[in-house]
């Protein structure tokens, strides 16, 4: 019993394992002829379903290993023809990549080049505004400077030409007004106030020191230096002696009310004077009234 129940078991194991490499098989093959069938689907390779139609009655609906080495080999030509173009457009595109670098760097310099310049331009620029500022300021100082020069310089000539002016006006208005200068010259000209007596006595060409008349002239006044009197005229003295009158320069001490046309006045110590032609005159309050006399310098 024994016997005829391992010889049962050993039957059973080996009709399964037949029924299951037979349909191990036939599953490889349904796999191999149905994975030809996908791979060639389509429109890429329609020689190889035929060729795999052709001779799958045989062999079953596998692709052939001819086929499938051939269209490994197309594949593989492809893709080398693929590849070779990947690696021509690389190279190209690493060419124009590095062309483009090149060119970016050359326009990077060629910019750097270009602001370098124009800083060195503008550096150029503004140094040359600052040292032409410079200039002009210096120049304008200069100018001024100058200019207030030359204003001081016309104002001292000014101031020296008044004062020569002035002397002149002096010396002019002694000259006219007196023989050789000075009080102690020949005489004076005849005040215009005495009119047609000048002529009426000689004094045509001018009243002489020493030169004796016999009348008075047209308004006088007697003047005293103590106890002597004198005749006053308009600044001309004459001194009488016995029936006449004689000229003579201005008495030192003398004191009149009025003075000559043609005076100036001047301050010496505080104190007023009057130049007269070279007469001079002080002046002070007498009787409530303002006096000249007589000084000498």
């Amino acid at each position: 019993m024994k016997n005829l129940t391992k010889k049962s078991f050993i039957f059973i194991f080996t009709i399964v394992l037949i029924t299951v490499t037979i349909f191990s098989d036939a599953v490889y093959a349904g796999r191999r002829g149905g994975g030809g069938g996908s791979r060639v689907s389509g429109s890429r390779s329609g020689s190889v379903n035929r060729s795999s139609g052709s001779r799958s009655g045989s062999r079953g609906g596998g692709a052939s290993p001819r086929v499938n080495s051939r269209t490994s080999v197309q594949n593989r030509g492809n893709f080398s023809n693929s590849s070779q173009s990947r690696q021509v457009n690389r190279s190209q595109n690493q060419g124009d990549r590095q062309a483009n670098r090149s060119q970016n760097q050359t326009n990077r310099s060629q910019n750097q080049g270009d602001r370098q310049a124009n800083r060195t331009q503008n550096q150029g620029n503004r140094q040359d505004n600052r040292s032409n500022n410079q200039s002009n300021r210096q120049d304008n100082r200069n100018q001024i400077q100058n200019d207030r020069q030359d204003n001081r310089g016309d104002r001292q000539n000014n101031r020296n030409e008044n004062i020569n002016n002035r002397q002149n006006n002096r010396q002019d208005f002694v000259n006219d007004n007196w023989y050789g200068g000075g009080w102690y010259g020949r005489g004076y000209y005849a005040p215009t106030g005495w009119g047609a007596w000048t002529a009426a006595v000689g004094f045509t060409t001018g009243v002489i020191l020493g030169a004796t008349v016999n009348s008075l002239p047209p308004y006088y006044d007697t003047v005293y230096v103590g106890s002597t009197s004198y005749i006053y005229s308009d600044g001309v003295y004459l001194e009488p002696v016995n029936d006449s009158y004689t000229v003579i320069s201005p008495p030192v001490g003398v004191v009149v009310s009025y003075l000559p046309d043609g005076c100036t006045v001047f301050q010496e110590n505080n104190v007023q004077y009057y130049d007269c032609g070279g007469i001079y005159y002080q002046t002070f309050y007498q009787n409530g009234s303002t006096v000249y006399q007589v000084v000498e310098f």
